[in-house]
């Protein structure tokens, strides 16, 4: 059976490679456990000092797994409030607390929960072909990975509720333009052009680019928490229409 996500270290640098490419590396609950085990070791271990997130395949990630999603909207809102504590918001909660550079290399779509992921990564490498939706509207939900937290304090409130209430499309070079993604290169440089800039933060000033990286957030993180339980609670409360 192929591993839902591959980890190693190499040359300082933690790459996590999302790896269910025919799903369009949607993430379903096997996915997320290596996830959050990937997360926590280049939390925990100094060897890494830089993380690099790709993805296999042509889309870097469709969100979560719609018929995991479909199981888990079954039941009582409590059951489902519980589900998205104990499931995919252990990713963003661990992501808060990695203070070590983490790089996100993009290509094909990104939707929803899985644009929710990248915004949680301070570079984002988008290639030519990347196109990136706060979907979650298009099918009667409430964003509920840190999206609506996280993309207005990126591309600003006006821009952000644009593409949160209509759920629309951003393709690649607009999404540089507005400060989604950090550069665009060609499909084919992607992964090269990713894992340099990750290797690069790796041979940096490690201590001082982690202090300086707790420092630039702290604030911004404040109220993180709060909204990821608010978002669970709406979750819980509002019926797709």
């Amino acid at each position: 059976m192929t591993a839902p996500l591959l980890f190693s270290i190499v040359d300082g640098v933690g790459e996590i490679v999302l790896n269910r490419p025919d799903a369009g590396n949607a993430f379903d609950e096997p996915m997320l456990d290596a996830w959050v085990a990937a997360l926590q070791q280049c939390h925990d271990d100094d060897a890494v000092r830089a993380v690099l997130l790709r993805a296999n395949g042509r889309h870097f990630c469709a969100g979560g797994d719609l018929h995991d999603m479909k199981r888990e909207l079954e039941g009582p809102p409590s059951i489902h409030k519980t589900k998205l504590w104990s499931g995919v918001h252990r990713i963003p909660k661990l992501m808060m607390q990695i203070d070590k550079p983490v790089v996100a290399a993009m290509q094909g779509a990104a939707t929803g929960a899985g644009l929710d992921m990248a915004l949680q990564c301070d570079f984002r490498v988008a290639a030519d072909n990347a196109r990136v939706a706060a979907s979650y509207v298009k099918i009667g939900l409430v964003p509920g990975d840190g999206g609506a937290w996280l993309l207005p304090r990126i591309v600003g409130l006006p821009r952000a509720l644009e593409m949160l209430l209509t759920g629309d499309f951003v393709e690649a070079e607009e999404g540089r333009r507005i400060g989604l993604f950090n550069r665009v290169v060609p499909l084919a440089e992607l992964e090269n052009e990713a894992r340099a800039l990750a290797r690069r933060l790796a041979d940096g000033a490690a201590t001082a680019m982690r202090l300086t990286k707790r420092a630039a957030i702290a604030c911004r993180n404040r109220m993180a928490g709060q909204t990821q339980i608010w978002s669970a609670i709406w979750r819980c409360r509002f019926i797709p229409e």
